[in-house]
């Protein structure tokens, strides 16, 4: 399946001096991570880390590098063993921490991914990193726990007067396909947002307050885009909300419009992809 992270990890390299040949390959390979080209990208880092004149302050990042373009080709394995090189060069990088849990998840190895992620999270908190944590856990078909972690995410931004309905949405999908949703709860969650603009309707849908057709109905806008974009919303989490309710016919029906009718650049469009993957 093809790889989505609901968030970015920017690495900052070091600086320092470094010789032509090493140097050059290590440009290439983060050129190549920059415009999504794994292959080049694995090519040239292995380039630079075996050219033996690559500056030491360039080698745990070229591991990292190399690590992140073998994650997006799932090669978990090859991605974990860049990233304890990496984590061996340089130990305090919240960044990698949070790369390997990506890593460990991929592999099942769910408790030692947390260990990780929870080790990212001491050395640099950032709440967005539990919903991106949450996303990926969600992706291998974790939910719950994804949910735990999208609880986290929720609290966060309630923390910070942010109350997110994307992450609600999110957290309200995952809780269901785990089997821990409590509609109770969520609807007052929901009812803190003090708002009914858009998804607010899906989370509506969620708590039980509004039928699939009202959800459609506001789902619908003047604008062209704007419909088409909610429309997708709305089948892949109408989807979701089907899955948890083992409607599998109903729900690939609305992932399957999700997939064709979704904006490439949408997390669902991804995610409804590596649902319908998991799906006979």
């Amino acid at each position: 399946m093809n790889r989505v992270l609901a968030a970015a990890l920017l690495f900052v390299v070091g600086a320092g001096s470094a010789l032509a040949a090493g140097y050059d390959d290590f440009s290439r390979g983060v050129n190549a991570n920059n415009r999504g080209d794994a292959e080049t990208a694995i090519s040239a880092f292995s380039a630079a880390l075996a050219s033996g004149d690559l500056a030491a302050a360039y080698i745990p990042t070229a591991h990292v590098g190399r690590a992140k373009a073998y994650l997006q080709k799932d090669n978990c394995a090859e991605a974990l063993s860049d990233l304890d090189d990496g984590i061996k060069l340089k130990a305090d990088d919240a960044d990698v921490f949070y790369l390997r849990a990506d890593a460990k998840v991929c592999l099942n190895k769910l408790d030692a991914a947390q260990i990780d992620f929870n080790q990212a999270i001491g050395l640099r908190p950032r709440a967005p990193y539990y919903e991106w944590f949450a996303q990926i856990q969600w992706l291998h078909g974790f939910f719950p726990q994804a949910a735990e972690n999208f609880a986290q995410a929720v609290k966060q931004a309630a923390e910070g007067n942010k109350h997110k309905p994307y992450i609600l949405l999110w957290f309200a999908m995952s809780a269901g396909r785990a089997g821990t949703f409590d509609q109770a709860k969520f609807a007052a969650d929901v009812s803190a947002l003090g708002s009914d603009e858009w998804p607010v309707p899906l989370l509506d849908f969620y708590r039980g307050k509004t039928a699939v057709d009202k959800v459609y109905s506001e789902a619908a806008s003047k604008d062209a885009q704007i419909a088409i974009n909610q429309k997708c919303e709305a089948d892949f989490y109408i989807g979701e909300w089907q899955l948890a309710r083992k409607n599998t016919a109903d729900a690939k029906s609305l992932l399957q419009q999700a997939v064709g009718e979704c904006p490439h650049g949408f997390i669902e469009f991804s995610f409804a992809q590596a649902e319908l993957k998991r799906l006979p």
